[in-house]
């Protein structure tokens, strides 16, 4: 299945730069469409706007019979500015939905499986010194501890985030850099109150939000919190207010060209269009949120991250993107899987991707590598991907395939591979 998988790889590689020969260069058909906005005022000044995006997967890999197809993300996204001082956001979609999550008749399901869409985002945002300091409350994603940790899925550099979900992983710890993912929040998002704003050059984005409720991996089905062991487990109980509320934030400095924090979603490569260097550091903070033996005996939680990203052109014909990124998870002072996420246990990630476009071609060659050093693990999980990007209208519309391999910690070190290959399109 390996060798199966790097050869369907290769071709790939091979047959993506000629998707677009079919005509000839003066004949290219115009890409090119304007936003899907609609003015609420003679001058535009207030607004909203709609964005639409479609992902599909086709992978192969070493824990699979067959290629398989999927649906990444299907997503509806829409903002409104209706007033200089006032802006609204609602988000709503699915993820990796695919043959083995389908569901007959979704009028009947009482599960909320994957053919069901929910709500991502819902936020109304207040702008306090507009540019300085907005403040803002609802189901949010201005998130803590990292720049991919705010990633947007609409233009990343790579085929998807680290740790990627539907399989796009080979990793012991999936998502990483959501590091309280499924633990406080729905998906990534938590209900909260956010400030965020620029000064100069630094920005900064801290929240303060209600954690939901989770009684950890120790949940015997009764809704109650019991079967205590040694090792720490969520247990976070709005009806009596334990471990109710976490406190995030992320920090960064643009030495270069200025990012916008207009929303919360980092752009993961600029193609060339902006020259940005961009250092950061952000936190997560849970306090009380886990037990160990009984329920009085409590511990926090703490998650730190620091990185670095680098897109600029380097000339008329190349440009480059590099981001490099160090994790610390801490789930209190003892070791074992806490339970009720995805990220397993303390420990330490470094992550690290490059890209180099050749803008001519329209093509994106890049790497990517992690190291994983988790104490609930056997041994140091590493996990390495190549990929190509070829952009038939920029981020708007392209194809990205990705050859992974790694060893997984938990599985005994076996070796994994995935290759995917991705049509991305959003309006």
């Amino acid at each position: 299945m390996k060798k199966t998988s790097l050869t369907l790889f290769l071709l790939a590689l091979f047959f993506m730069p000629f998707a677009g020969w079919g005509q000839q260069e003066d004949s290219e058909p115009d890409h090119t469409y304007k936003p899907l906005q609609v003015k609420l005022n003679d001058d535009g000044s207030k607004y909203i706007r709609f964005i639409l995006w479609h992902q599909m997967w086709l992978q192969g890999g070493s824990e699979q019979k067959g290629p398989k197809f999927s649906i990444r993300r299907s997503r509806m996204l829409a903002y409104a500015q209706i007033s200089p001082r006032f802006l609204i956001l609602t988000h709503f979609g699915l993820n990796s939905l695919g043959a083995s999550q389908l569901t007959a008749n979704p009028n009947s399901q009482s599960d909320n499986q994957r053919s069901l869409l929910f709500l991502h985002d819902a936020w109304a945002e207040f702008a306090v010194v507009p540019g300085k300091l907005h403040v803002g409350s609802g189901l949010h994603y201005w998130n803590g501890i990292s720049r991919l940790t705010n990633q947007s899925t609409l233009n990343m550099m790579t085929l998807d985030n680290p740790g990627g979900q539907g399989g796009a992983s080979v990793s012991d710890a999936r998502l990483f850099p959501w590091s309280n993912i499924t633990t406080s929040d729905q998906f990534a998002r938590h209900l909260g109150i956010y400030a965020k704003g620029s000064l100069g050059k630094f920005g900064y984005r801290v929240s303060a939000n209600n954690a939901r409720n989770n009684f950890g991996a120790d949940d015997n089905g009764d809704g109650l919190p019991d079967n205590l062991g040694a090792s720490p487990t969520f247990q976070v109980d709005n009806s009596i207010g334990t471990g109710t509320w976490n406190y995030a934030g992320y920090f960064k400095y643009d030495i270069f060209d200025k990012e916008s924090d207009k929303l919360p979603y980092f752009v993961g490569s600029y193609l060339g269009k902006k020259k940005v260097l961009s250092i950061g550091a952000g936190f997560h903070y849970h306090p009380d949120a886990l037990a160990v033996n009984t329920l009085d005996n409590r511990e926090d939680v703490f998650h730190f991250a620091a990185d670095a990203f680098y897109d600029a052109p380097l000339n008329d014909k190349l440009a480059i993107s590099a981001l490099g990124a160090y994790y610390n998870y801490n789930y209190g002072d003892t070791t074992g899987a806490p339970g009720g996420g995805l990220v397993p246990s303390s420990g330490s990630i470094v992550h690290g991707q490059v890209g180099l476009l050749f803008r001519n071609a329209k093509l994106m060659p890049y790497v990517k590598y992690n190291t994983q050093d988790l104490d609930f693990t056997p041994n140091t999980a590493n996990e390495f991907g190549v990929g190509l990007n070829y952009f038939i209208n920029g981020h708007f519309a392209k194809i990205t395939a990705e050859y992974l391999t790694g060893k997984s910690g938990a599985m005994g070190a076996e070796n994994r591979n995935v290759f995917t290959i991705q049509t991305h399109i959003f309006l």
